[in-house]
């Protein structure tokens, strides 16, 4: 894998995070949704804000958790396509799992 590449995947699981917090927060000040609805808007606000956190720290210490994690899939007996597959599911699936379930669950 190419580092631009790997720092791609990364970028967007970055920008995923923030705009997972932004519409979390978005929805609870709106408060149009039901108490269900709001306290799973909370927790879901709640653990993509610790891993804005954890970003924060990693930029802060100049290396990312990240790419320690996607530097294993090079460890993988496969192929340098199913890794580049696994790499770019992974990065996209985890941006839709922080921005789609707020996006659910605040629309009323």
């Amino acid at each position: 894998m190419r580092e631009k590449e790997l720092s791609i995947c990364i970028g967007i699981h970055h920008i995923a995070t923030l705009i997972g917090i932004s519409e979390g927060i978005y929805y609870l000040l709106a408060g149009r949704q039901r108490f269900f609805r709001s306290c799973a808007v909370f927790l879901l606000t709640a653990f993509q804000s610790w891993a804005g956190f954890k970003i924060l720290v990693d930029l802060q210490k100049g290396k990312s958790r990240l790419t320690e994690s996607f530097r294993n899939l090079e460890k993988l007996k496969g192929s340098k396509k199913q890794r580049r597959g696994i790499l770019w599911g992974m990065a996209l699936s985890s941006a839709l799992f922080k921005i789609l379930p707020v996006r659910l669950l605040g629309q009323s």
